[in-house]
């Protein structure tokens, strides 16, 4: 069963809305994707670059390596994924979901319940990082299925002012 998606553009990111897949929930926030949205003249300052823009933007509990080659979800936070070497394959949403190229300096904003997975084979480094330095838990099967908490807003988008997360992560009122 493939996961159904919807793609728009907003500024300078790429909104990717994906509907829930068997036990991945995902989230009725969009994915952001930022291209392109750090630039080094190589992968030392490049790193440095991006710890120092997470660190100030409130996003911690940083961690540098790869993506699990395995569909996974975090139901406790959010989590912002920058390419830092290389290039992969992401699939977001669960199994044969939407797969998304991405390459150095590009950005993936995953929202809590966002099913992800890279099973890209060649060399490339991920920093992930997470709001508010929020610590992750890992669901990996039905049997550990839960739905994503509902969570804060996160007080600031990752990559800064020119970034679209608090216009496009806005959840309905509900009028009682």
């Amino acid at each position: 069963m493939h996961v159904s998606h919807q793609i728009s553009q907003h500024g300078p990111a790429t909104l990717i809305s994906l509907e829930p897949w068997e036990w991945i929930p995902n989230s009725t926030l969009p994915v952001v994707l930022y291209r392109e949205a750090f630039t080094a003249p190589d992968s030392g300052r490049l790193t440095d670059q991006v710890k120092k823009r997470l660190h100030t933007a409130g996003w911690g509990n940083q961690w540098i390596a790869g993506i699990y080659p395995y569909p996974h979800y975090h139901s406790n936070t959010h989590e912002v994924l920058v390419i830092l070497e290389g290039h992969c394959t992401v699939e977001l949403g669960g199994p044969e979901g939407h797969p998304v190229e991405v390459n150095a300096g590009d950005v993936l904003l995953l929202p809590a319940g966002t099913g992800h997975a890279c099973y890209t084979k060649s060399s490339y480094r991920v920093l992930g990082a997470y709001p508010g330095g929020r610590s992750w838990d890992l669901i990996t099967d039905a049997a550990e299925h839960r739905p994503p908490d509902d969570l804060p807003m996160p007080q600031h988008d990752p990559i800064g002012e020119r970034g679209v997360m608090r216009k496009v992560w806005q959840r309905p009122v509900h009028s009682g």
